[in-house]
């Protein structure tokens, strides 16, 4: 716990795209004052009790409005989406490897040391740096369960698609709790926030899951790091669309 109360969040004046979001296409769009609210009442009600269905509601309200929508979300998470596509370079072996890291030289190693390495090569500093470390940390630490000693041998393309999928939905949680900010002070049974956070991690995981594991076929180490960073952004598109319907 502490994920949710540590974040004070935007405020509906903030841009949708901040300035360190480094995109050609980034849009001038002005923000509507009040696309935070529904996605912040949602959460306060699930918070007061409300529930799931609550916390589903806020999913429609995020990616309908407070998010800017999909096109604009793509281009929001592009710096995630981009260390995603990184994360896989590594781990796909690729020869097209541009990494001073790869699985070979990480042999022998603690996993422990595996993670805080591919961490601190793959974050840049940035306004996004603090999420995408703590989503690779939880998604190479899943990964890698029940491994102690890295081991390349090891590395099947479930464990990369569960990999990518672990990532993929711990960076759009963090980003979700990031923009509920305040909305997450309206309770104080610490028990029933975290049973709302368990629930919205859960509910992003699912339509994660569904969209993104079938990428992952047997070849899917062919291809390449601009591959795998549209494979996020098309998957960010059919996710933000099933939750315009909540």
């Amino acid at each position: 716990m502490g994920t949710s109360q540590s974040s004070v969040g935007p405020n509906g004046r903030s841009p949708l795209l901040p300035a360190w979001v480094d995109d050609s296409q980034a849009t001038t769009q002005t923000p509507d004052p009040q696309r935070l609210k529904g996605l912040r009442q949602a959460i306060g009600r699930a918070i007061g009790g409300g529930g799931r269905e609550d916390v589903r509601k806020a999913l429609g309200h995020y990616a309908r409005k407070a998010s800017g929508g999909k096109h604009t979300s793509v281009q929001r998470l592009g710096k995630i989406t981009q260390a995603g596509a990184g994360l896989f370079e590594i781990f796909s072996d690729s020869l097209q490897q541009q990494y001073s890291v790869n699985l070979n030289s990480l042999n022998g190693q603690s996993c422990d040391e595996v993670i805080n390495q591919i961490t601190e090569l793959l974050v840049d500093h940035h306004g996004d740096s603090d999420k995408i470390r703590s989503a690779m940390n939880i998604a190479l630490s899943e990964a890698l369960e029940g491994m102690t000693t890295f081991d390349e041998h090891s590395i099947s393309v479930e464990v990369i698609a569960k990999m990518m999928i672990c990532y993929l939905t711990e960076s759009i949680f963090l980003q979700i709790v990031h923009d509920a900010g305040k909305a997450w002070n309206k309770g104080d049974d610490l028990v029933q926030i975290s049973n709302v956070e368990n629930d919205l991690r859960q509910l992003v995981h699912e339509v994660v899951d569904i969209t993104l594991a079938p990428k992952f076929t047997d070849d899917v180490c062919q291809l390449t790091t601009e591959q795998m960073q549209e494979i996020q952004n098309q998957a960010i598109l059919e996710i933000w669309e099933e939750w315009e319907d909540y």
